[in-house]
């Protein structure tokens, strides 16, 4: 037997979900617009504010871009089907595994490390996110931020324990219902700054350095396909997943340009990376404050799910719940909150991931694996070609996240170093 044939899903996996019905379109439409619209609300005016309004439209064609090559991801992930019929079973790694069948072992393993950098990456910037916000409100508690990402380190803990997006689907409701009344009062909160602010304000002009770090922030805010593929595979019909990124990425584009856009016409270059912290206080800034910070951890369990779940599969862990899961998952909510205690600055992490790993998963694999499953040819396989102008396009989105990519990840590695020398971590200083 070839062994770059041999299928990576176990016997278990395949028996236990056939009686398994999975989620609707809806449903599905709900978890993937709840699990991309988040952190980008928050940093997208500061990325803005980094690359001049030119960040508009950096903002526009990315998304674009984005939206395009999670549907392409899809499309492979039909592929998979169509030819291995032990894949319309639902399986723990869905990524990984188009990334086995288009080039191999080495390319699985690379799509797994890229994967799960980037989720235990957003995990991270989710956790302080909320610990930031919920400081913010409750000032009088006088509870520093560094303890409050322990806090809600423990509270979220067991929840991990849940097993797959088909699972906790309350969790995206909550995440979608808070995040969009959040976005709306944002937009509304900037607009009405826009008759108190007293200093002057610049747009200074974009340097080199500014503008791959806003193109690293954005990446890191419109990506989503580092989780699609896991949310596909828990649908009933997963040939409309395409329709489900669609409807996504624009439901993302609406959430995100007037806040991103007013938020920079309104405050300029002074906006700060978090744009709440640059809104006037009141009860309105408070409400956006909650709003995101129970938006934020709805969305860590989405985000950290499929890591977890690759974690047990390694480990043989079996699909019930039991307490080898347990385990597994609260050892990586420990290794989640030993990172953010040690860079509690939610944009160095979010830059990093946005400039490596996210633009990797997001621009570059998704077209490199469909070229790849279009070519391989059998006999009782169903026949694919594609087009010249595709091919074209793919090799300028491919070429333009390598090099974005690099440059951004290059920026992003100095200004997490300045920071750790300026920066203690949480256990060595709590007043981060």
């Amino acid at each position: 037997m070839d062994i770059e044939n041999v299928p990576f899903v176990s016997p278990v996996e395949n028996d236990s979900n056939k009686s398994i019905t999975g989620m609707s379109t809806f449903t599905a439409v709900i978890f993937v617009i709840g699990a991309m619209v988040g952190s980008g609300v928050l940093v997208l005016p500061h990325a803005v504010a980094d690359a001049g309004w030119t960040g508009v439209l950096l903002i526009v064609v990315c998304c674009a871009n984005s939206g395009y090559c999670g549907i392409i991801l899809a499309r492979c992930w039909i592929i998979l089907e169509e030819r291995w019929k032990e894949y319309q079973n639902k399986v723990r790694i869905p990524y990984p595994l188009i990334g086995f069948r288009a080039w191999g072992r080495f390319m699985r393993a690379a799509v797994s490390l890229c994967l799960n950098s980037t989720l235990f990456g957003v995990a991270t910037v989710f956790l302080l996110l909320a610990s930031q916000l919920v400081q913010s409100v409750g000032d009088q508690f006088n509870i520093s931020f560094c303890y409050w990402i322990l806090i809600f380190g423990t509270i979220l803990c067991p929840l991990m324990w849940l097993g797959t997006p088909n699972e906790f689907w309350p969790v995206a409701v909550g995440a979608l219902g808070t995040t969009t009344c959040a976005c709306f009062l944002l937009f509304v909160n900037i607009l009405m700054d826009n008759h108190n602010v007293e200093d002057v304000i610049t747009f200074p002009t974009p340097t080199v350095k500014s503008f791959s770090l806003s193109f690293a922030t954005i990446l890191f805010a419109i990506s989503g396909s580092s989780t699609l593929p896991t949310i596909q595979n828990d649908m009933k019909d997963r040939s409309k997943f395409s329709m489900v990124v669609a409807i996504g990425f624009f439901a993302l584009l609406v959430l995100y340009l007037p806040v991103a856009v007013a938020g920079y016409a309104v405050y300029g270059g002074q906006v700060r990376n978090n744009v709440i912290l640059s809104l006037s206080s009141g009860p309105i800034r408070t409400t956006i404050e909650i709003m995101l910070a129970g938006h934020f951890l709805f969305c860590f369990l989405i985000v950290i799910n499929p890591t977890c779940q690759e974690l047990e599969e390694m480990l043989c862990v079996p699909h019930v719940f039991n307490w080898k899961r347990c385990l597994s998952r609260t050892t990586v909510m420990v290794v989640v909150v030993f990172v953010a205690e040690t860079v509690p600055h939610f944009e160095k992490i979010l830059n990093l991931f946005g400039g490596s790993t996210t633009t990797i998963l997001t621009f570059v694999f998704p077209p490199l694996f469909y070229l790849k499953l279009s070519y391989q040819k059998q006999s009782d396989w169903p026949e694919r070609t594609v087009p010249l102008y595709q091919k074209i396009y793919f090799i300028l989105v491919i070429t333009t996240g390598l090099v974005g990519g690099a440059i951004s990840t290059f920026s992003a590695v100095q200004d997490i170093f300045s920071a750790l020398v300026f920066s203690p971590p949480c256990y060595i200083s709590n007043t981060a």
